[in-house]
């Protein structure tokens, strides 16, 4: 009777020249389950960013729903304002619906105005419920902060609102809102160019839209 051997294994040299190998297959998969990981945190930041953007936008089109404030009460935005009026350093804007009891008139506004941190916030009264505190509408999400300065941020503070169109009379007929944000994914570091920084760690986007003011002086009068 034949018998077959098959003792075959690894020696020695063979082990070690094949440990380099093994730990460069490891660091390859390492680096890719970082970038991986890395890249999709940053895409989802971006997409935030966009949702942040286009919902603090329709919210000053169409009203904002502050709880046990707004809720038996008209909705109060650009799109059914009667006036608006826009703050002197071009940070703010008022807004206010068009109220059949002219003696109630000024109980009725909300504003939008860029804070500090350049994030944006509403505030309001709506009749005699008042905003019991400033709400941020931008970002929608806690502030997180690299340094002195919040993760998503709006860059033009004093450029968002603007008049396109006037009556004979100087009431505001459309008012043009361009918001232009930013997230920031990590910090600077100490050897990058502000313009390098901007690239590599930064995502800016530009939202801009018009809006008529339904109620306004010359369509009510």
């Amino acid at each position: 009777m034949k018998t077959i051997n098959n003792n075959k294994g690894y020696n020695l040299i063979e082990l070690i020249v094949a440990l380099p190998l093994a730990s460069l297959v490891f660091v390859i998969f390492g680096i890719g389950i970082v970038h991986f990981t890395t890249t999709f945190q940053e895409v989802k930041l971006y997409n935030q960013l966009q949702q942040d953007l286009f919902e603090a936008i329709e919210i000053m089109k169409q009203g904002f729903m502050y709880e046990g404030v707004t809720d038996n009460e008209g909705l109060i935005g650009l799109s059914t304002a009667k006036k608006v009026i826009i703050g002197s350093s071009h940070n703010s804007i008022r807004v206010t619906p068009l109220v059949l009891n002219l003696d109630v008139e000024d109980d009725y506004w909300v504003e939008y105005m860029v804070n500090d941190d350049n994030q944006l916030e509403i505030n309001g009264n709506y009749g005699l419920n008042r905003f019991p505190e400033r709400k941020v509408i931008f970002p929608s999400s806690a502030a997180n902060f690299f340094g002195n300065t919040p993760q998503f941020i709006i860059k033009n503070p004093h450029q968002i609102w603007s008049l396109e169109h006037t009556d004979a009379a100087g009431h505001p007929l459309m008012v043009k809102i361009k918001l232009v944000g930013q997230v920031r994914f990590r910090e600077k570091l100490q050897r990058q160019s502000n313009d390098d920084d901007l690239r590599r760690n930064t995502r800016t986007i530009t939202y801009e839209t018009s809006v008529f003011l339904g109620n306004s002086h010359a369509n009510t009068e």
